[in-house]
C-alpha cells in the first residue's frame, strides 16, 4: 500500500470528517457508455450509510490489509490446516493485518459529489458496481431479499500472496476461505482496472453467491478438497461459467447494455478473450478440452485455461437459449434456482454434491448438472432450447430415455435434438 496511504488516512477536503448525507447520495463514478467506454456519470449509492468511508449495507470498504496463504505458517498448520480451521481461526490466520477505513477525498458541486483523485474514483466505481450486483441478484432471486448477500467485506488494495513470494496485482477475487472480495493493485494502468469494471465485480458477486448457495457458506468446501478428476474439474469450470454468465447480466443495467465481451476493456490478451467469450456461435467441446477435463488434475485444471473455456460452454448454452428465445430473465432464475433445492422432486446442485460427495465418479457428471438445471426450468419452449444448447455445445451423453430423449438427462424434453451443424458430434 506504499505511496496509496492517502485512501486510508487523509479526511476529505470538501466534506471533512463529519457527518455524510443519508443515501441515496448522488456521486460521481466512470460508467460505462453507450459506446462501451468508461465516462464520468452521475449515479446515486442507493445502500451507503457513509459516503466518506465507502461503508453501507452492501458492502464496506476496508484499506491496507494483508493476506497471506502459506502452509508453513504455524497459525495454519492448526488442526492438521486451513480445511479443518473455522471461520475465525482460518481468518486469523490469513489475515496479517486486517485493514483500516477507507476515506474518500470528495469535492462538493451542488448537490454532486465528486471523487478527488484516482484512488477515490476507483473506490467509488466498486462500491456502485457491488451495489447494481446485489441489485441484479435481488431480481433474480425473484424478489425474496438475498440478506446473506449482504455486508460484504471488500478489501480495497490489500497486499496478497497466494502461496507466493510475489504479491497478486491486477485482478479482483472472492476468496470464500476468508468471506472477502479483493480487489488487488492495478499495475497496467493502460486498461480498465478490475474494480471499475461492472462485469468483473457481477462475476466476483456470482462467487459469493455460488458459495452461499451450492457449497452453504463453507469456507473450503469438502468436494473441491476430496475430489479429482472430472468431477471436480466440472464443478470448478460451473462456478467459473455460471459467474461469467451472471457477470453479463449485471452489465445489462447500464446504458451500454448487455456486454457478454466485458472483459474486453480490460484484458488486452487475444486468446482470453476468445475462449471467454461465450457468446461466439462456434462455443463447441473439442477432443483436446474433452481429454483434459477427464484427465487433470485438480492443480493442473485450476492453473489452465481449460477450466475457463469449459465453463463458458455451460455459459454459451445458457446465453444462445436465453436469447433464441428472450428469455434470459427467466433463465436467470432458473439457474440460480438449481443451486439450491431441498425438493424431494427437483433437488438443486447443493443436494446433488450432498449425494455424491464420497462417491462423485459416474454420479456427479455434466449430465447431471444439466439435469439439475432443466428441472428447474419452467418455461417449456426454453427448457427444449437449453436442453439442445447443452447436447450440441457440451456434447452431453444421451441414450433413448423411452418416454424421454436422454436417459443420462430425464429433464431434456424428448423435443430437443443435437445440432451438428453447430457443433460436429465427437466420438
Amino acid at each position: 500500500m506504499t505511496g496509496r496511504l492517502v485512501v486510508v488516512a487523509a479526511c476529505c477536503l470538501a466534506l471533512g470528517c463529519g457527518p455524510n448525507p443519508p443515501a441515496p447520495v448522488k456521486v460521481m463514478a466512470l460508467i460505462p457508455g453507450s459506446t462501451n467506454l468508461l465516462a464520468p456519470t452521475e449515479v446515486s449509492l442507493q445502500t451507503v450509510t457513509n459516503v466518506t468511508n465507502l461503508k453501507g449495507t452492501v458492502a464496506s470498504l476496508v484499506g491496507g490489509a494483508s493476506v497471506v496463504v502459506d502452509p508453513n505458517d504455524p497459525l495454519q498448520q492448526i488442526n492438521g490446516g486451513i480445511a479443518n480451521q473455522t471461520d475465525d481461526q482460518r481468518y486469523a490466520g490469513i489475515v496479517k493485518n486486517t485493514g483500516l477505513d477507507v476515506t474518500v477525498n470528495w469535492i462538493s458541486k451542488g448537490d454532486v459529489l465528486w471523487p478527488a483523485d484516482f484512488d477515490s474514483w476507483n473506490m467509488v466505481t466498486a462500491y456502485y458496481n457491488f451495489e447494481r450486483s446485489y441489485q441484479y441478484f435481488l431480481g433474480v432471486y425473484d424478489g425474496v431479499d438475498p440478506v446473506e448477500l449482504r455486508n460484504q467485506r471488500v478489501m480495497y488494495w490489500p497486499e496478497v500472496h497466494l502461496n507466493s513470494a510475489t504479491p497478486l496485482t491486477d485482478n479482483a477475487l472472492y476468496l470464500s476461505y476468508i468471506k472477502s472480495f479483493v480487489l488487488v493493485p492495478a499495475v497496467n494502468f493502460q486498461l480498465v482496472p478490475l474494480a471499475m469494471n461492472l462485469g468483473v465485480i457481477g462475476h466476483e458477486f456470482s462467487h459469493r453467491v455460488f458459495s452461499v448457495k451450492v457449497y452453504g457458506d463453507v469456507g473450503i468446501p469438502a468436494p473441491l478438497v476430496q475430489w479429482t478428476n472430472q468431477p471436480f474439474n466440472t464443478l470448478k469450470s460451473i462456478d467459473e461459467g455460471f459467474a461469467d454468465f451472471h457477470g453479463y447480466g449485471v452489465t445489462c443495467l447500464e446504458t451500454a447494455g448487455c456486454r457478454p465481451s466485458f472483459l474486453s476493456v480490460s484484458i488486452s490478451d487475444a486468446d482470453t478473450l476468445q475462449l471467454r467469450d461465450f457468446s461466439r456461435p462456434d462455443a463447441c467441446l473439442d477432443p483436446t478440452l474433452k481429454s483434459a477435463l477427464t484427465s487433470f488434475s485438480p492443480d493442473q485444471w485450476v492453473r489452465d485455461p481449460s477450466m475457463y473455456k469449459y465453463g463458458d460452454l455451460w455459459a454459451a448454452s445458457m446465453y444462445q437459449a436465453a436469447n433464441e428465445l428472450g428469455k434470459l430473465g427467466e433463465m436467470q432464475k432458473a439457474l440460480v434456482a438449481s443451486y439450491d433445492d431441498g425438493s424431494s422432486t427437483t433437488p438443486g446442485l447443493q443436494q446433488l454434491i450432498t449425494g455424491t460427495l464420497n462417491a462423485p465418479i459416474n454420479a456427479f457428471t455434466p449430465e447431471n448438472v444439466a439435469d439439475v438445471i432443466l428441472s428447474h426450468v419452467t418455461d417449456p419452449d426454453l427448457k427444449k432450447q437449453l436442453c439442445s444448447q447443452f447436447l450440441t455445445r457440451l456434447q452431453l451423453a444421451c441414450t433413448t430415455g423411452g418416454s424421454t430423449l436422454c436417459a443420462e438427462i430425464p429433464n431434456c424434453p424428448s423435443t430437443a435434438s443435437r445440432d451438428a451443424t453447430t457443433c460436429p458430434t465427437l466420438p
